[in-house]
């Protein structure tokens, strides 16, 4: 028995030095919804009336915002006639779970409805608080392009009226948390095409603290390299929430810019140059996810053609904000895998919500919107005693100080058998390394040769 426990002893040394492959980050869906009913406008075919749905948005939502509690959509007119308004909706219920096809009865009474020309909508929807922003395109500067909402009764507080200015709203909308979290440069921040710049309205009243070209306000920080790649169609934004680092999807790149101050930046870069750049490609859209067990993350959908044949496994890219890329599994009800998810026109939205680490994914051509949990599956791993997602070292000291014990102390909160011997070591050695995405720091000799001792004074005691 003893030298079997040594070899293993020998075996575990062995691993702790090696390399590990880099961890993926696990996408756990929990909840899908169908939104189809809210873009079909004729809802009885058979009787005269085309245009009979008053929860009609658009033929497909092309925004998503999520907060964990509440869902909204914002549509688009992707291929129908301006019969119908296009506008924004609540999904009602939306911490429900499993997969559900949503009815009249699953949605709120719409809001923000324009009437528009073809091929044109809602690009963007953001919620922070009680406030919903949202950007309108409609092919030219108006004064809807920029909108707030009281998510309290969805009506509307604020457009561009309040700002003294017109703007295309092409380049969705987002929240700008400040610098560091400073409240003097939080607001709704905004970019355009061939800006390469924030502007930002003050979130209460509307007002244009900084502006894009510096008139009637002062100009907004510069998020765009100095020296970009091909191309300036800028089409969505993230934030950092701690540091207000800005990440911009232009042109189907993705830049970074670090904030330096209030309207400052600095370290302007293009850390993903997709090559072919795609700068009329609806919908290329980014967000932040930060604090995962593989670090702050962001995920976009690298798309730029039209064609309804894409891949989501092909098209949604999980990076690091360095730009380096990151293994994904995205997990689906009832054991299915991002290749299970309909091909689609590679238009997708995001909208991550840290406080319950859950994220929202919007699939423009297939109708759905998919709800993950970000991180690894909860579940208890043979030889992670401490429960801390991982099997490594702090685990293998749980083992070798209380090797041969029948009791264990309150850190050992998984696994265990009395007495401690090799039932829990080879749970270890069958799962060393899960979860962890570099190498094991190799632990004190000492502690091995510990454990070496254990087998010892474990056959001594028979």
């Amino acid at each position: 028995m003893t030298c079997q426990l040594l070899s293993r002893v020998a075996f575990v040394a062995a691993l702790v030095g090696a390399a590990l492959p880099a961890a993926a980050i696990d996408f756990n869906e929990i909840a899908r919804f169908d939104i189809s009913f809210s873009s079909v406008a004729d809802l009885d075919p058979d009787d005269l009336i085309v245009v009979d749905n008053p929860q009609f948005i658009g033929t497909n939502a092309l925004a998503v915002a999520w907060n964990g509690s509440k869902l909204y959509l914002g549509g688009y007119d992707n291929f129908g006639s301006s019969l119908l308004p296009i506008g924004l909706i609540e999904v009602l219920n939306p911490t429900r779970t499993g997969i559900i096809e949503l009815e009249a009865s699953d949605f709120g009474t719409p809001f923000g409805q324009i009437f528009q020309p073809v091929g044109r909508g809602y690009t963007g929807v953001d919620l922070n608080g009680g406030s919903l922003a949202a950007a309108y395109d409609n092919g030219s500067n108006t004064s809807n392009a920029f909108q707030l909402f009281d998510t309290a009764t969805n009506s509307l507080d604020w457009d561009l009226t309040a700002a003294g200015i017109v703007a295309r709203g092409g380049a969705s909308v987002t929240f700008d948390p400040g610098f560091n979290g400073a409240a003097a440069s939080q607001g709704v921040a905004f970019t355009a095409f061939g800006s390469g710049r924030r502007g930002l309205l003050n979130e209460s009243t509307g007002a244009l603290v900084y502006s894009l070209d510096g008139v009637p306000a002062p100009q907004g920080f510069q998020w765009l390299t100095d020296t970009p790649p091909a191309g300036n169609l800028a089409r969505d934004m993230a934030f950092d929430p701690a540091t207000g680092d800005v990440y911009v999807r232009r042109s189907n790149d993705v830049d970074a810019a670090d904030r330096s101050g209030d309207n400052a930046t600095t370290n302007r870069r293009t850390i993903v140059d997709n090559g072919s750049n795609g700068n009329f490609k609806l919908g290329q859209k980014i967000e932040f996810i930060g604090d995962t067990a593989e670090g702050d993350l962001l995920i976009y959908n690298d798309s730029n053609v039209s064609t309804t044949d894409q891949a989501f496994a092909d098209v949604i890219k999980i990076i690091d904000t360095d730009g380096n890329n990151v293994e994904a599994n995205f997990n689906l009800i009832g054991g299915g895998s991002a290749l299970d998810i309909g091909n689609g026109a590679g238009i997708y939205d995001f909208s991550y919500d840290a406080a319950s680490g859950t994220l929202a994914v919007l699939d423009f051509f297939n109708r759905n919107v998919f709800i993950f949990e970000v991180g690894a599956v909860v579940e208890p791993v043979q030889g992670d005693f401490n429960g801390d997602g991982k099997v490594d070292n702090g685990d293998l000291n749980l083992l070798l100080g209380n090797w041969g014990s029948a009791t264990v102390p309150g850190t050992w909160v998984n696994g265990f058998t009395a007495p401690v011997d090799n039932g829990e070591l080879n749970a270890l050695l069958g799962n060393w390394g899960f979860g962890v995405g570099v190498a094991v720091p190799e632990p004190a000799s000492a502690l091995l040769l510990g454990l070496a001792a254990a087998a010892v004074t474990a056959r001594r005691r028979k």
